[in-house]
């Protein structure tokens, strides 16, 4: 029995210690607070247009990969600057690449949500089937080649 106990206490703690930090990063971050006020936004809508049970899954998948990111990106810059308190060349890529996540993340929720909400509002479908992902392989492209511009200098 006991060690039933000590795992059932185990996992309180954890996610005790996991809304903490949850709520530790909506205090002191403007972007976490803005995509919480975005997430509840694409949920209310998205009951209220009357999305089914798979679409609002997507929605919600989506919602949890940017705030997932998010987090990590909270949680990588302050343990940079905690190890590193001066702005160097070294300690802002290691941010800037955790930023990177969060962008990457909240263009795909955000392509998701195109896919989902268009049909619902009005978009026509070639602009979702054809012209979204159309978007994307040149955004895909426009930042390969910059990286290798860059990477060549």
């Amino acid at each position: 029995m006991p060690v039933r106990s000590s795992r059932r206490r185990s996992f309180v703690v954890s996610v005790t210690c996991a809304l903490r930090g949850l709520m530790a990063a909506a205090r002191t971050e403007p972007n976490l607070r803005t995509h919480l006020l975005l997430a509840a936004v694409a949920l209310v809508a998205g009951v209220w247009i009357g999305l089914t049970d798979v679409e609002l899954a997507v929605v919600a998948l989506a919602i949890g990969l940017v705030l997932a990111a998010e987090l990590g990106n909270t949680a990588i810059e302050w343990l940079t600057d905690a190890v590193h308190p001066d702005p160097g060349t070294e300690a802002q890529t290691v941010k800037d690449a955790a930023a990177a996540a969060v962008l990457l993340a909240a263009a795909a929720a955000l392509c998701a949500g195109i896919f989902v909400f268009g049909r619902h509002v009005g978009v026509p479908a070639a602009v979702v089937t054809r012209g979204l992902p159309a978007l994307v392989a040149i955004a895909c492209l426009a930042a390969l080649a910059a990286g290798a511009v860059r990477a060549r200098r």
